[in-house]
């Protein structure tokens, strides 16, 4: 029953968790865009393969903050001072 009530409480954080990783993708296409005239002499399969990288970049930076998120408990004081030191750190809205 505890574990139950752990991920009931988790589904809590989930917003959040959704909005830093869409904030994550925002920056990463960005960052292509910034250089998609060095990149445009790659081909289709070069072009997929540097997509599939960045994705994997951004995939490992955010599994320890988002497996972090999930173990939050709500009802705690702290947890909304965490949540709004992501907002500002990530500069999420």
């Amino acid at each position: 029953m505890t574990s139950f009530r752990e991920w009931c409480q988790s589904l809590d954080n989930i917003p959040m968790i959704t909005k830093l990783r869409s904030r994550a993708e925002e920056i990463r296409v960005e960052e292509l865009l910034k250089y998609e005239r060095k990149l445009s002499g790659l081909s289709a399969q070069e072009r997929e393969t540097v997509e599939r990288l960045t994705k994997g970049i951004v995939a490992k930076l955010l599994h320890g903050p988002m497996s972090h998120l999930k173990t939050f408990d709500p009802q705690l004081s702290e947890t909304e001072a965490i949540m709004q030191s992501i907002r500002a750190m990530f500069k999420i809205m």
